[in-house]
Order: C-alpha cells, then sequence, then structure tokens
C-alpha cells in the first residue's frame, strides 16, 4: 500500500536532513523527525472491505455522527492489532495519530486541514493504551467521509472513490509537567509570504509561533509572526499597545489523565487549551516570555519581575537563547530546494535538554504551498480618477 502524503513528506524531509542538512557539530540543536509508524492504505482497503463500510460511507443515507459509530464498531485487520501490540511495547511517550491520504499535501490540491489529527496520553494499561489506539485509527479513517471533507472532495477533481487514508502515528514532542504534555513552543513556517512589510519580500517566507502545542497556530487562533531574515521586526508587536492587544491568550496541552475516554466526544482525543498563567506556574514561559507592568505602561524581557505575564519571544528572537530564525530559514531553503517549490513546514521545540544535553527541534510534517500568481496586467493610470469608485494606498496583495 502506499504511505500516503503526510508521511511521504515526513520520510522526504527526514531523507533531506540525512543526506543534505550541514549539522553544526557545536551546536546543542538537535534537528530531525520524531519517531513514527506508518499503517498504509493496503490496511484502510481491508478494513473497509471486512466490514462492508463503501456503502454507508459514500452513500447519502448516513450523517457524521453515524458513520462514525459504524467505524468505531467495525474490527481492525488482525494482523495490523498484532503489530500495534507489538509497537506499543517501545512507544511510551504520547502519541498522534494523524491523517496522510493518497491525496494529502498533493503538489496542486492540498487537503491540509480536512482530515483528523488525534493524540491520545499513552499512559495507562497495556490494553487500554492498545484499544484508545485502535479507535483513534478508525476514527481517522472514518474523517475521509464526514461532511466536510465530501464537500472539499466534489470542490476538486477527484472522486471519493480515488481517496484512500493511511495513518502516521507520531510521538508527540514535549514534556510531562504536572499533567500537561507539550513543548516549549511549535509553529508553522512558509517560504512565501503573502503579506511582507517593510524591507521583507514574500519570499523571505513567514514563521507563525506560539507557547505549546501548534493547534493555536496551525488554527488560526494566535501566535507571533516573524521573517526568519528579519527576526527583531514584528509589525504586530511595535507598541505596548500592540503586544497587549496581539500577545497570546492562552495555549493548548495534551491532558495525561489516563484511563478510557469516550470516543464519540469529539474533545476525547484532542488538546485542551489552557491559560498562560498555567505555562508560567510550570516554568516554561521564562524564555519566551515578558511581563508587562501596568504602574508605569512598561513591558520587560523575562519573567523575574511582578506584573502580567506575556508571550513576546523576546528571549528567542531578541537575545538569541535558540537559534530559531536561523534554523527555520535554513529548513525553508532547503525544503524548498528539494520540493522545487515553495513549502510549508510543521515544526515543534523542546528547550529542555536531554540525556546528551541537546535540545529539539522537530519537524512534524513538510508540505508543497500552493502559491498562485495572478497573470492579469492592469494599468490603473489608463483609467480617469473620476470613474474610481475607491482608492487607497495602502491594500493587501490578490
Amino acid at each position: 500500500g502506499s504511505l500516503g502524503g503526510k508521511a511521504r513528506g515526513l520520510a522526504f524531509v527526514n531523507h533531506l536532513l540525512r543526506h543534505h542538512w550541514a549539522r553544526d557539530e557545536k551546536s546543542d540543536v538537535e534537528v530531525g523527525v520524531p519517531r513514527a509508524v506508518v499503517i498504509s492504505t493496503e490496511f484502510f482497503d481491508r478494513f473497509m472491505a471486512d466490514n462492508e463500510l463503501y456503502d454507508a460511507a459514500l452513500g447519502d443515507g448516513y450523517d457524521d455522527r453515524q458513520r462514525k459509530r459504524l467505524f468505531l464498531r467495525a474490527r481492525l485487520p488482525g494482523e495490523l492489532v498484532s503489530d500495534l501490540r507489538a509497537m506499543l511495547v517501545f512507544f511510551h511517550r504520547p502519541l498522534a495519530v494523524r491523517s496522510s491520504s493518497l491525496l494529502e499535501d498533493a503538489h496542486f490540491q492540498p487537503f491540509a486541514g480536512i482530515y483528523e489529527t488525534l493524540m491520545v496520553p499513552n499512559c495507562a494499561t497495556d490494553e487500554e493504551r492498545l484499544i484508545e489506539l485502535c479507535r483513534t485509527i478508525k476514527l481517522v479513517y472514518a474523517s475521509a467521509y464526514t461532511s466536510r471533507a465530501r464537500a472539499y472532495l466534489r470542490s476538486t477533481s477527484y472522486l471519493h472513490e480515488e481517496e484512500k487514508m493511511a495513518v502516521v502515528i507520531q510521538e508527540v514532542v514535549g514534556r510531562d509537567r504536572d499533567g500537561r504534555f507539550y513543548p516549549s513552543f511549535a509553529g508553522v513556517a512558509r517560504s512565501h509570504n503573502y503579506y511582507p512589510h517593510g524591507e521583507v519580500r514574500p519570499e523571505d517566507g513567514v514563521v507563525s509561533v506560539g507557547l505549546g502545542l501548534g493547534r493555536l497556530v496551525v488554527a488560526g487562533e494566535g501566535g507571533l509572526r516573524f521573517c526568519p531574515k528579519y527576526p527583531q521586526s514584528l509589525p504586530d508587536f511595535s507598541s505596548v499597545d500592540d503586544i497587549l492587544k496581539n500577545a497570546q491568550r492562552g495555549f493548548y496541552a495534551l491532558s495525561l489523565s489516563c484511563g478510557l475516554r469516550d470516543p464519540e466526544d469529539p474533545r476525547a482525543y484532542q488538546p485542551e487549551r489552557y491559560e498562560i498563567s498555567v505555562a508560567h506556574a510550570d516554568g516554561t514561559l521564562g524564555p519566551i516570555g515578558s511581563v508587562y507592568s501596568p504602574e508605569n505602561e512598561t513591558i520587560y524581557d523575562g519573567v523575574s519581575r511582578p506584573g502580567t505575564p506575556l508571550v513576546t519571544f523576546a528571549g528567542v528572537l531578541k537575545h538569541e537563547l535558540f537559534p530559531l530564525a536561523d534554523l527555520t530559514g535554513q529548513l525553508l531553503e532547503l525544503g524548498s530546494w528539494g520540493m522545487g517549490c515553495p513549502v510549508e513546514i510543521e515544526f515543534a521545540v523542546d528547550l529542555d535538554r536531554d540525556g546528551r544535553g541537546r535540545r529539539q527541534l522537530a519537524i512534524l510534517q513538510m508540505r508543497p504551498m500552493v502559491v498562485s500568481h495572478e497573470g492579469g496586467d492592469f494599468d490603473i493610470d489608463a483609467y480617469d480618477s473620476s470613474e474610481l469608485v475607491c482608492r487607497s494606498d495602502r491594500v493587501f496583495g490578490n
């Protein structure tokens, strides 16, 4: 069977890092791909055929909840269950169970965000861990046939019968912090910036980053944006008022409460949102935080002073406690060269040193960016100003 688009992208970036990444022996940062296992589309075909699910999946007689129940009641191939049981002997960290369909991460019609990514704490008894993992795999399979996925496929040139689902089981990057599992920060780097500012050019790229799991950034709920070439030029953080308005309000972490969850609860295998004060208490805010002092309306780098804690990434971008701008810039350049087009890279960073004294930048996904270049040639000087409905010297690109 096929690995699917997402897994294929991970395998490719792993190859690029192994053969083309210029490792700095003096650096204490390990750049790599987290351990992962891929369930190929062969098992998806067997699961759908053995349980006679195609009619229910492709027909219009079921809603999303009913389809989900049918998939949860169905049985995974025994060979796959045996392999998963053996895999869990070696995997004891929380796991992300991610879709990797045939059409995902295609160069001309990306399906990013259409299918499920689920997380399991992987901390209960061996049997409960296996049950939870099997349930999340079935839910990822079911996500190929949700009303949202069906509507999106209808808007493309593909047929639903062409789509097949592989699954990536990937270790979650981060640490256990008082029952909450999350990395120091995570984000998305893109090698094309649609809205450059100042001296920044579109091809200089853009990085969106936030404290905790990357869901905050991927879902567009917040985070800080910067250009890898000009990491201290932050238009969203140019004044105290801007920082107070745009700074991250909360973060996502995976609750490590063990035991079986209700698979029909849409929040069962999703991270939970916490206030920034929780991260401050966990001790993870120091390298990326600042404090706002209302007495003198000033923001101070670091979190040692009294005041309101804020996520500003001052320690990383201004004081270079971690080479985030340099590393993301190099990775975007390498990925664009390798794929032959602009790319989008999801990553997570763990600032806590491992047993070898190294910090970690983990690449969770790399996919092509679809960048359209409008071919219209419009000469505004050919029109009389009296014919204009409105006029502005500052506009977004098309």
